[in-house]
């Protein structure tokens, strides 16, 4: 069985994105379904913490969601980003792939998304196709090709630019010390009063190892311990609903530095 702390980790997780196509079915695993309530829970949880352009379609949009829903409580006692003076809101998509969350969630919540995605073909199809619109409204920004284990905050252009740094089934390819370094380095890229956002499927238990895409599914107590060694304060966690049974449960974390 292959291990995280296997020599080829990395680069057989990009070998099999590779084989990947560049559609949001191929994002999805073969399950586009489950990308309307997947935005639908994203927004939602978001709107706890961010107040949304003053684009009467994004707003909208963000408070369409929980129509129908029981209201979120208020857990976090913050004030919502982006904070007064701040300029306009910035989000990093990390782990984009074609950028089915940047088109579908954060375009609708930040005035601003840039992208990194590791595997060039995604890259690709988001420049030219997929997001061709929104670069070329200014509403998406720098595309980075890029695995999250080598992304640099410090001394690029993405130091202390972002409101809110979103990671979305993507960390699991992420080894457990290679993890805590990511996050640590996300601090700096992070504006003050900046949040990082985690959306990951869950074990029930400890760590499961996917050899097929060179994957590791962490259990919400697994999570919870990695934060904490990031020196990541949880402000608040959700289970995702609307996703049919069988499948790993999947849930949001909302987190801010220590």
């Amino acid at each position: 069985m292959e291990s995280a702390e296997s020599p080829t980790w990395y680069t057989d997780a990009e070998k099999y994105w590779n084989s990947v196509p560049a559609t949001i079915n191929g994002m999805l695993g073969g399950l586009g379904q489950l990308a309307r309530p997947d935005a639908v829970s994203s927004l939602r949880f978001l709107s706890e913490f961010v107040n949304p352009p003053s684009s009467s379609t994004a707003s909208t949009m963000i408070n369409a969601t929980a129509s129908g829903s029981e209201p979120i409580s208020s857990t976090a006692k913050r004030q919502k980003l982006p904070l007064p003076g701040s300029g306009p809101s910035h989000v990093l998509d990390c782990g984009a792939g074609i950028g089915r969350v940047t088109k579908q969630v954060l375009i609708k919540a930040f005035d601003h998304v840039d992208l990194v995605e590791n595997c060039a073909s995604f890259v690709k199809q988001a420049k030219e196709e997929y997001l061709k619109a929104e670069i070329e409204s200014g509403k998406v920004g720098e595309v980075r090709c890029s695995g999250l284990q080598n992304v640099r905050f410090e001394g690029t252009s993405w130091e202390g630019r972002f409101d809110v740094i979103w990671c979305q089934w993507v960390l699991g390819h992420l080894t457990d010390d290679d993890l805590i370094a990511f996050f640590n380095r996300c601090k700096k890229g992070l504006k003050l009063g900046g949040m990082i956002f985690v959306k990951e499927n869950n074990a029930k238990v400890g760590s499961v190892i996917d050899e097929e895409d060179s994957s590791m599914t962490r259990s919400d107590q697994v999570w919870k311990e990695m934060f904490q060694k990031s020196g990541l304060r949880l402000l608040k966690d959700d289970v995702q609903k609307g996703f049919p049974s069988g499948l790993f449960a999947v849930k949001m974390y909302a987190l801010e530095p220590m």
